[in-house]
């Protein structure tokens, strides 16, 4: 049975409520703007208290704990509940087993009574209380007998005492407290009646504390209204000013002595119509009415814009005794929304004239508001080519700031914003800028700035240059490729000539040869007719010929392609190794030209590794049509900026090379339609990728 242990916990809790009645009354005034930041620090403690006086039955722990958190959220607000709830479950760590049980009650319970926020002032407080100790039931039962992972047989008695405790406890507290409420309320009345009883020396120790707090009260009230940068208003319900604080003075030109006694019909003049309309909603409605813009006349019969909220004034029976207004000047508000609005009708004006232009124009057209730091602020205006570029609707970027579309940090806005510093007023740059879909483009912008209703704004004129400066690029290449031709032409008809001297030779010399020494002539003069191969490609370069293709064995190809380089990268203590995944196809290619493409892509790697190192070559079937070939070395490297010109004629970064072999390796893999990636970090290696189509 866990009665014994729940009345302990019942004892403990009507104890403490007790002891914080009696705290509130002899709080001292100063500490009572914390209170409710005091009342759930406390509530946590009583729950602290009552985990541990707690009773264990079949494995689930019983415990009036959550009955403080309860009255904590009812009477002080869910943001004392917040502090009562946090560290609640902080102590619940520290002391319990189960503490993540005692955190999942917590969170649900809060969860599900957040309903009753919308409909708490239908129910007595008991009746919130009882609702919400409801709540926390059926989720307490829930978690600990069907969804906590510890088998738990739990008799359903058990579970009925802790909800006839609960329900009793909370009928105890809640009894105490509305008694302690109802008696402070008479004591309030009888301070405010200053009746003889209360004004004599012999008045209650408790009745003069009262007064305190409302002298202290008062006073607060009095430092509110005083200090408001808005001006207040507080009339009766016929409208009769009560009072005014100094901003009304200002606002209005009128002093307190001039206004009060007098009804607000009187004051406002020709605009007294709406005030009595609004004063007769909130009374009738007992609701404020909130951010009304009205016109008010001065005492010298000027006019002045403000926003008003009226709010009801309500005594401690909630009885409507009095009105409160608050009037801000919104003048220089409206004035300033004026001159945007010029500044846009003068755009609109001007915009009738050049829409056509402006709008059907191929380059990008924005115009910016320049802020006082010299960046810009917001787009003004922009045309349907600028919208594309950056991927938005025209709403979507004149609503946006700049800097969301255009960061900061950017290279054109750091150019733009350099110019502006300058003192220049027109300027032209190029920039590189990476769009919202990832797209980068290189642009070529020309600036204006001017002035606009004494505001700096920027017309940008953008122009796309990526195609533009690409083309120009292709023609640099056509140029080298044009030069590299004649070159390569006159170094073929060069080397034709002794070619065909060592190749007459050699066959005199193969007839007389011993076996040992036939295989190396076989070598030489498999060497010599990729002599010839490569002097055809010198001419094809200039002259594309025709090629046969073949099925071949690539693994074969290049493991003669190995054996031809093993003694250069011995020498350099170099290993270079062959790897095949699977049963590899035979790729229809031509021989000699990919012969050519592994011999250069090796010899540069042999000589990318001083140190020496090792070398792999993989082969693998990448799918049913194609065949990927790896080279991968421990070499020094490329830098990223030098792999995007890699290929090009006469561009080498060793300092011996003319930069012809990666160009002819990327003409031989583009005649056999395939690819060819080079991947390289410095002081890591490189790996070049190769793929090739089956057929």
């Amino acid at each position: 049975m866990i009665s014994s242990g729940l009345f302990v916990n019942l004892c403990i809790f009507s104890f403490f409520v007790s002891i914080m009645i009696a705290i509130r009354i002899f709080l001292l005034q100063r500490l009572a703007h914390k209170y409710k930041w005091m009342s759930g620090i406390y509530a946590s403690i009583v729950s602290a208290i009552l985990m541990i006086y707690s009773v264990t039955y079949q494995q689930i722990t019983y415990d009036l704990r959550f009955l403080p958190l309860i009255l904590t959220v009812l009477y002080f607000g869910y943001r004392a509940g917040a502090v009562a709830g946090i560290t609640m479950a902080v102590c619940s760590i520290y002391l319990e087993s189960h503490w993540l049980l005692t955190i999942l009650i917590l969170i649900f319970t809060f969860l599900f009574s957040l309903p009753l926020i919308r409909y708490r002032k239908q129910f007595s407080l008991l009746k919130q209380s009882l609702l919400c100790f409801f709540i926390h039931f059926i989720v307490h039962v829930l978690l600990t007998n069907y969804f906590w992972n510890t088998p738990i047989q739990s008799p359903f008695y058990s579970e009925i005492e802790y909800l006839v405790f609960g329900i009793l406890g909370l009928g105890v507290a809640v009894a105490t407290i509305e008694f302690y409420r109802k008696f402070y309320a008479v004591a309030e009345e009888a301070a405010y009646a200053g009746s003889d009883s209360c004004k004599d020396e012999e008045d209650s120790f408790f009745v003069r504390i009262m007064k305190k707090e409302l002298e202290y009260t008062k006073e607060q009230l009095e430092s509110f209204i005083n200090h408001h940068m808005d001006a207040v208003i507080i009339t009766d319900l016929e409208g009769r000013i009560l009072r005014v604080n100094e901003a009304y003075e200002k606002v209005y030109g009128w002093k307190a002595h001039e206004v009060v006694g007098k009804t607000y019909y009187e004051i406002a003049g020709a605009f007294s119509e709406d005030v009595h309309e609004n004063i007769k909603k909130t009374v009738a409605e007992k609701e404020a009415i909130n951010r009304v813009e009205v016109v008010r006349a001065r005492k010298d019969g000027s006019l002045v814009d403000l926003r008003i909220t009226i709010s009801p004034i309500f005594n401690g029976k909630d009885e409507l005794i009095g009105l409160s207004g608050v009037c801000v000047d919104i003048s220089e508000a409206k004035k300033a929304r004026k001159e945007l609005d010029l500044l846009h009708r003068k755009l609109k004006e001007s915009e009738l004239k050049y829409r056509t232009l402006f709008e059907y124009a191929n380059d990008a057209i924005y115009l910016l508001e320049i802020g006082s730091n010299h960046f810009p602020s917001r787009f003004i205006e922009v045309n349907e080519a600028g919208c594309k570029r950056f991927g938005y609707t025209r709403e979507e970027l004149l609503s946006m700031p700049c800097q969301d579309i255009i960061p900061r940090d950017s290279d054109i806005v750091r150019k733009t914003v350099e110019e502006i510093r300058q003192g220049n007023l027109s300027f032209t740059l190029q920039s590189q800028f990476t769009f919202k879909s990832g797209e980068v483009k290189k642009l070529e912008y020309s600036g204006k700035l001017f002035n606009i209703e004494n505001k700096k704004v920027l017309l940008i004129v953008s122009r796309d240059r990526t195609e533009y400066l690409e083309t120009e690029e292709l023609l640099q290449k056509s140029e080298k490729l044009a030069a590299v031709g004649q070159l390569a032409t006159a170094i073929a008809h060069e080397i034709r000539n002794p070619l065909t001297a060592i190749k007459g030779f050699m066959q005199l010399l193969t007839e007389k040869a011993s076996k040992e020494e036939l295989t190396y002539m076989n070598i030489i003069s498999s060497e010599i007719e990729r002599i010839e191969m490569i002097t055809d490609e010198f001419m094809s370069v200039a002259k594309p010929q025709a090629v046969t293709f073949q099925s071949i064995d690539l693994q074969l190809l290049i493991q003669q392609v190995i054996l031809l380089l093993q003694p250069q990268a011995t020498m350099k203590n170099i290993f270079i190794e062959l790897h095949s995944y699977g049963e590899l196809p035979l790729v229809y290619c031509e021989s000699n030209q990919m012969k050519q493409v592994f011999i250069n892509i090796l010899k540069n790697a042999i000589e990318a590794m001083p140190s020496g190192g090792e070398i792999k070559v993989e082969l693998r079937q990448k799918d049913n049509n194609h065949l990927h070939i790896q080279i991968i070395d421990e070499g020094v490297g490329i830098s990223k900026d030098r792999i995007k010109h890699l290929g090009e004629p006469f561009y080498s970064i060793k300092e011996d090379g003319i930069g012809l072999g990666l160009m002819i390796c990327f003409n031989i893999i583009q005649q056999h339609k395939g690819t060819l990636s080079i991947e390289s970090e410095v002081n890591k290696g490189t790996n070049v990728g190769i793929c090739l189509p089956l057929k």
